[in-house]
């Protein structure tokens, strides 16, 4: 999903980055930084949680993150 789709869904469901990132103790910045470029900025645990409280596969969502063939063979 482009990060502006992920901010809308966010917004109709009243959630913000700032919860999110109370929630999982994490900054509100580390958040955002997985929104925009989760290649940059990988956590696995924000882009769950992002994706339950939308409620897509968090495949679904971060398409860029996890079918990455460049990712995948570096980490074999």
């Amino acid at each position: 999903m482009h990060p502006a789709d992920i901010q809308a869904e966010l917004k109709k469901r009243d959630v913000t980055q700032a919860s999110i990132a109370q929630d999982l103790g994490v900054s509100q910045y580390h958040v955002s930084g997985v929104i925009h470029d989760p290649e940059k900025r990988p956590s696995d645990r924000v882009m769950k949680a992002i994706s339950k409280i939308i409620g897509r596969d968090h495949r679904e969502v971060f398409p860029e993150y996890y079918f990455n063939l460049k990712r995948r063979k570096r980490a074999f």
